[in-house]
């Protein structure tokens, strides 16, 4: 079930149940920028590692080779929880069902285990609309969970006035450095399970998209989080991957390394303190590295 927002004391299991009752891995690894040769053994020591739940776009432009990856990975498909969100050109409501079939061709998979609108680019005013495309990909059983990405509250409220088929998951720029507190306590109180993307800081000194580059320190370099790694005997990832979980969201993180892979699972077999969740939760400084999504319009 959901966690309380910032109760470190909540048991943590290795999944979660959506608010249909679907249950989806409290665990997941990101699939952005695994490209080329890389992809199968990438995805085949994903899967060796122990994840099930992998976080797809059309906007990442890979979706093919994920999907010929995990199909030759030896995990039977409905062990797996697989994911892909509308690219911001496909809302509208046609739209939108031709860029689900196109994600699913591309995939080779017959549904998804999760669909969200990628961003809500509210000046474009067709996320609603999008939405009841969702709904009906929903209604006829290609997909069995449905969501948003990038998502405020206000973009919540607004679509959740006229729809039918209420989002179970939304998906957020999320870290330590970036804890977004009441858009979480509001998705809690929503029944909206909260995923997020750069659980681990994103790349180091760069901002993504209109953003500036920043000199804060990596997150993976940060005094405390180093701290609190040494006391626990575990890798900076671990703790933050672990504070993410004892907080109530997905992280979906990403690598390139099977070492590194291994390490970012292994995060199940121990706790913080609450005094350890209190010094994390004190590094929060509105740390965005991505687009404001109310800035957020015609890219990608």
């Amino acid at each position: 079930m959901f966690a309380t927002v910032g109760d470190e004391s909540h048991p943590v299991s290795k999944s979660v149940v959506l608010a249909n009752g679907v249950v989806m891995p409290h665990i997941g690894f990101g699939c952005a920028m695994v490209d080329g040769d890389d992809q199968e053994a990438v995805v085949h020591a994903a899967l060796e590692a122990g994840f099930r739940l992998f976080d797809n776009a059309s906007l990442y432009a890979n979706e093919e080779g994920i999907g010929r990856a995990l199909r030759s990975g030896g995990v039977p498909r409905n062990e797996l929880f697989v994911s892909s969100k509308l690219r911001n050109k496909e809302q509208g409501y046609d739209l939108a069902l031709k860029g689900f079939a196109d994600s699913l061709e591309r995939l080779g998979l017959d549904y998804l285990d999760l669909y969200l609108i990628h961003w809500p680019m509210p000046r474009r005013g067709l996320f609603c609309e999008t939405w009841r495309a969702l709904e009906r990909l929903y209604d006829e059983g290609a997909v069995r969970a449905i969501g948003v990405s990038n998502f405020e509250a206000h973009h919540l409220e607004e679509l959740m006035k006229g729809c039918t088929v209420r989002p179970m998951v939304n998906q957020l720029e999320f870290n330590p450095y970036l804890t977004i507190k009441p858009l979480r306590e509001y998705c809690a109180r929503e029944g909206i399970q909260v995923e997020a993307w750069f659980p681990l800081g994103g790349p180091a000194g760069e901002g993504l998209g209109p953003k500036p580059k920043t000199d804060r320190i990596p997150l993976l370099e940060n005094s405390t989080i180093l701290d609190v790694a040494a006391a626990c005997g575990r890798t900076p990832a671990q703790v933050v991957l672990r504070w993410e979980l004892q907080s109530g969201v997905i992280p979906l993180p990403k690598s390139a390394r099977p070492e590194r892979i291994r390490e970012n699972f292994n995060v199940f077999d121990f706790e913080l303190g609450a005094e350890e969740m209190r010094r994390i939760d004190l590094l929060d400084c509105d740390g965005r590295m991505g687009p404001s999504p109310d800035e957020c319009h015609d890219m990608f």
